[in-house]
């Protein structure tokens, strides 16, 4: 019977799983990688395997593990080990102790269990920027209800503080979405005299502070992205922003007369976020290493875009502010993208939000 000489924990990122290794002397062995998710079971890997050294090991988890868990953030994860003999007969069977993963393509630095207990799901670690009528959402494991704190500048320069419970907008496999944009705050306050300031969000240890600053400045574009733990974030750009489409043509004579049979455009957008503070700054990386970007226009998910370059460049020099630029692209094919019902709004719903 095979012996367990390395196993998952109990709770487990999946970029930190580390290598799984069975001591076997058998002539050889069917291993497989079993996880389960919202009821659904799947076997993700199976290979009939032999020992080196009386030791079978599986390699590079992380990469085994992880596109699966991308789709469905946290599941149950067990390795199983099926022994033969020369003569193909079965001889045992070794499972090891099912173990929780999630979804993170993160180095913690640190025990998974500490930082879920005292950490949303975001690599951001401070405050956040935001301003009225932009998407803001955060995310946790293991929690449907927060508490949010909201600060109000009444007349007088009166701040008065008010306190509300939030359930979840949606769960997926205990990871819990909490729909936290300015003007959803001001609707769970009731919508109080005075203006919106700032809120906070807990969860036990958990805390998210927002702080408004609103300078006037639309947003343009806004994107969601995937970030490190597969749940979507926004990022709200103010900085100056372009358009620029190349062309590229293919021309033919046709009965003696020069001929475009073949015109083909390439829409690029190149974006600035506007000045960061230290903690955005650094979070703000996780939009440039995700999978998954989208455009987030009035309200909902828009076409997908593909950053093809980015600068992210911070200093510790104490007058650093930084602002990071990128350029991004159509995902799809077709960059002949017609908007309507936005009369007024100059070239279209993605570049500028000033006439609406």
């Amino acid at each position: 019977m095979a012996t367990i000489i390395q196993q998952p924990s109990a709770l487990e990122l999946s970029s930190m799983l580390q290598d799984v290794i069975f001591g076997s002397t058998a002539d050889h062995a069917v291993v497989s990688v079993i996880c389960t998710a919202s009821g659904d079971t799947k076997t993700i890997y199976q290979q009939t395997l032999y020992h080196s050294g009386g030791v079978i090991r599986l390699e590079d988890m992380p990469e085994l593990v992880e596109p699966y868990a991308r789709q469905v953030l946290s599941m149950q994860m067990v390795v199983e080990i099926k022994e033969f003999n020369a003569a193909g007969e079965r001889t045992a069977t070794t499972t090891t102790t099912p173990s929780t993963v999630l979804f993170g393509t993160v180095d913690l630095g640190g025990p998974v269990d500490a930082f879920l207990s005292n950490h949303f799901l975001t690599i951001l670690n401070g405050e956040k920027m935001t301003a009225p009528g932009r998407e803001e959402r955060i995310y946790a494991y293991n929690a449907t209800q927060i508490t949010v704190t909201a600060d109000y500048l009444t007349d007088g320069n009166v701040v008065s503080t008010y306190t509300q419970t939030l359930n979840a907008g949606a769960t997926t496999n205990n990871v819990s979405a909490f729909f936290v944009s300015p003007d959803n705050i001001d609707l769970l306050m009731g919508s109080p005299d005075g203006q919106l300031i700032g809120y906070s969000c807990q969860a036990g240890s958990r805390y998210q502070k927002f702080v408004i600053f609103d300078d006037g400045s639309v947003p343009a574009p806004s994107l969601a992205f995937i970030n490190s733990f597969g749940c979507t974030e926004f990022i709200h750009c103010v900085g100056t922003h372009e358009k620029n489409s190349s062309y590229t043509r293919q021309s033919a004579r046709f009965s003696g007369r020069l001929r475009n049979y073949m015109v083909r455009e390439e829409r690029q957008f190149k974006a600035n976020t506007g000045w960061l503070n230290t903690p955005m700054a650094d979070w703000a990386d996780d939009l440039f290493r995700s999978q998954e970007v989208y455009l987030w226009v009035d309200g909902t998910i828009g076409r997908e875009v593909v950053l093809s370059d980015s600068q992210s460049k911070i200093t510790n020099d104490d007058d650093d502010m930084p602002s990071f630029e990128f350029t991004y692209t159509y995902s799809q094919r077709q960059h002949n993208v017609m908007q309507q019902g936005h009369a007024g709004r100059i070239f279209d719903n993605t570049f500028d939000h000033t006439f609406n």
